[in-house]
């Protein structure tokens, strides 16, 4: 034996020793052969268990490295959701305001063509009637026309008013 070897001393029972003699016996090798074998095996089993271990040892840290790295992407994740649902919530209403613009132009079209068909009616109905009036008569009822607005319609304070009619005079030959 070299100075590399080591031997160690392994104390057996009686009756450990005579079924380790039986064994040898048995397969005609001698008590050492047997001993080296089951040592060896007993060494595999060893190694084979610490590197089960070691693997494990590995991939415990590796899950807890996982584990931690995955724990802000949840966190992160959990904020884009509020902050979807925000979004979507402003969409909702925009889209809430939408609907009330359109609604409101809508009656906004309907108003300026009857304010449209309004100022054509009283158009043909001037058109249509010869009446006779006087100058201020004259200057009230321009001043409607150009308004686009029958002579009910004008607000009181041109209504006989004679200013209106001199300034209606302002311009004319």
């Amino acid at each position: 034996m070299g100075s590399g070897d080591r031997r160690v001393k392994v104390p057996f029972e009686e009756w450990e020793l005579e079924a380790l003699h039986e064994v040898a016996r048995k397969r005609g090798v001698s008590l050492t052969q047997v001993v080296r074998e089951a040592v060896r095996r007993m060494l595999e089993q060893e190694r084979e268990r610490e590197a089960i271990e070691r693997m494990e040892a590995v991939m415990e840290e590796y899950m807890l490295r996982t584990v931690r790295a995955v724990e802000p992407l949840r966190d992160e994740l959990e904020l884009m959701r509020e902050e979807l649902r925000a979004v979507e919530g402003a969409v909702a209403r925009l889209e809430g305001a939408i609907g009330l613009l359109r609604e409101e132009l809508s009656e906004l079209r309907e108003r300026v063509s009857v304010v449209e068909l309004g100022a054509r009616e009283g158009g043909r109905k001037e058109e249509g009637v010869v009446v006779r009036r006087g100058p201020e008569a004259d200057a009230v009822g321009s001043e409607a026309v150009a308004l686009g607005l029958s002579a009910d319609e004008l607000p009181s304070f041109i209504k006989d008013n004679p200013w209106v009619e001199i300034l209606s005079r302002k311009g004319r030959p």
